[in-house]
């Protein structure tokens, strides 16, 4: 059984490297890195106890502007008749993302001894999914790897920019919420703890909530209380993940996030558009669909859907309508069926899917900026309103105070 292998080398400057690559045993694996000149310094299956550390190396992500500019650059050499090799090889020099670099070379190397291109991308399938393998072999094989090269690159950049455009939108809500608890923490650690020493000399009855500021004033004099505050993101991200790892508790995690009032519409859109331009994208390719519903499987954002994607396939084989089968689902509106049944019963069934992501895309920007310029003035009142508690929690022991002299 096929395993996927996690290296960590130093190549001929002496540099060293880090990545992966699919191979049936670690013997294979290890030709695969001989063909390089690499000095191979570890190599470890992902799934075995030793290679828990080297998945972690090779774990970090690739960013999505480093797949998108070698795909558009990539495109344009073939484009031009560079030939593959020689296109592969001006990349490289450009590409900044390290592990990206790697498996290109990796992948460079295969070409060299003779593998097409899709077989040897499909060797590492951590930098290059299953998407991107068969787009590329319908390319080799319709002899129009070009333009499916700039079909991929262009549904990268869809998907960057529909990010780009809602983590913009999240910015300055993320950013006031971040100053206004730096806030309120700067004004519990400082100024209560101040007052707290006056109180308790002139022996003022206080109110629970001074009370507990000062508790928490207290508490956040000590350099521990901080450590915990930063140590717990930390915690919640390690359990979130932990929780994930499991696909029972991932789906449970999943649905719940899709049922959440307003947030989880918009999570709904977003998944159903990236999942029907993905889809469209391979079928206008020229992939087939049961092909394409394996490979949107990986790329699918959400394991409620993801996992439904190997349902669907399951039933397109037994010969249910695509549309039928969708329906049972309950995952998609009505708007997005009879969209699928149209194209379904014309045979335009990838320009329809493409148009549905159109439409689902300019929803979600349009809800999330909808919903920061809400988010906004909501967060402005709540920490006018926490800071006025905060105030009024020490003014009227203060006026107490003063009642008192006189």
């Amino acid at each position: 059984m096929a395993s996927i292998f996690a290296y960590t080398a130093r190549n001929g400057d002496g540099r060293f490297v880090a990545g992966s690559l699919h191979a049936e045993n670690r013997e294979q694996a290890l030709a695969h890195l001989r063909t390089r000149p690499l000095f191979v310094t570890s190599l470890s299956a992902t799934d075995s106890a030793t290679g828990v550390v080297g998945s972690i190396v090779t774990a970090w992500p690739i960013s999505g502007a480093a797949r998108s500019a070698f795909f558009r650059s990539f495109a344009t050499l073939i484009r031009a008749g560079v030939p593959i090799r020689r296109a592969l090889d001006v990349v490289i020099g450009s590409c900044r993302d390290a592990r990206l670099r790697e498996a290109l070379r990796s992948v460079l190397s295969d070409i060299e001894s003779g593998s097409e291109l899709s077989t040897a991308m499909s060797r590492r399938p951590r930098e290059f999914p299953r998407l991107y393998v068969a787009l590329i072999r319908a390319g080799e094989l319709s002899g129009a790897l070009d333009e499916i090269l700039e079909r991929l690159a262009a549904l990268l950049e869809r998907h960057l920019a529909v990010r780009k455009r809602v983590r913009s939108a999240l910015a300055y809500p993320l950013i006031v919420a971040c100053a206004a608890l730096s806030l309120v923490l700067f004004l519990v650690g400082s100024t209560v703890p101040a007052f707290a020493s006056m109180f308790a000399e002139m022996r003022v009855t206080l109110p629970w909530s001074t009370r507990a500021l000062i508790l928490a004033g207290n508490a956040l004099r000590s350099p521990s209380a901080w450590l915990v505050l930063a140590a717990v993101p930390l915690v919640v991200v390690a359990l979130w993940q932990a929780a994930r790892r499991t696909e029972a508790m991932a789906i449970r995690i999943d649905r719940c996030s899709l049922a959440t009032p307003v947030l989880g519409g918009i999570l709904r859109k977003a998944v159903v558009a990236r999942f029907s331009r993905t889809l469209g994208t391979m079928l206008r390719s020229g992939v087939p669909l049961l092909d394409a519903l394996d490979a949107a499987h990986d790329v699918v954002e959400n394991v409620v859907y993801s996992s439904f994607t190997r349902e669907l396939g399951t039933a397109l084989r037994e010969g249910t309508p695509i549309a039928e089968a969708l329906q049972r689902s309950g995952l998609f509106d009505g708007l997005f069926l009879q969209l699928v049944r149209v194209g379904e019963e014309t045979g335009t069934l990838d320009a329809m899917l493409l148009r549905i992501a159109d439409y689902y895309e300019l929803d979600v920007e349009t809800a999330v900026a909808a919903l920061g310029s809400v988010v906004e003035p909501v967060l402005i009142i709540g920490l006018g309103a926490l800071v006025g508690v905060i105030v009024a929690s020490i003014l009227i022991p203060l006026y107490s105070m003063i009642g008192s002299i006189k």
